[in-house]
């Protein structure tokens, strides 16, 4: 399952890079705005997402929230088409 981490820390730290490091996070973007950075993670399940990826990034210093927001459905043209791209290449 897949889900996005949204992230506050103290006075906006650049974290990206060091979310990149924690297993299960595919994506990992330093923002602007009322969070600071987005991570997309996989797990195996939703408690697996929050009780460990998440977890492990309320754990890093400066981080004053991260808020997990789990993927119920995705409509994305990219992976919507993989399976045929894949299916096309077999």
């Amino acid at each position: 399952m897949e889900g996005y981490v949204l992230i506050q820390t103290m006075q906006g730290e650049p974290i990206a890079q060091v979310l990149r490091a924690i297993a299960g996070v595919v994506l990992a973007e330093d923002l602007t705005g009322a969070y600071d950075a987005m991570a997309l993670v996989r797990a195996d399940s939703t408690r697996d997402l929050i009780d460990e990826t998440v977890a492990e990034i309320r754990r890093l210093p400066g981080v004053t929230r991260a808020l997990p927001a789990p993927v119920v459905r995705s409509l994305s043209r990219v992976r919507d088409a993989e399976p045929a791209m894949a299916g096309e290449a077999a």
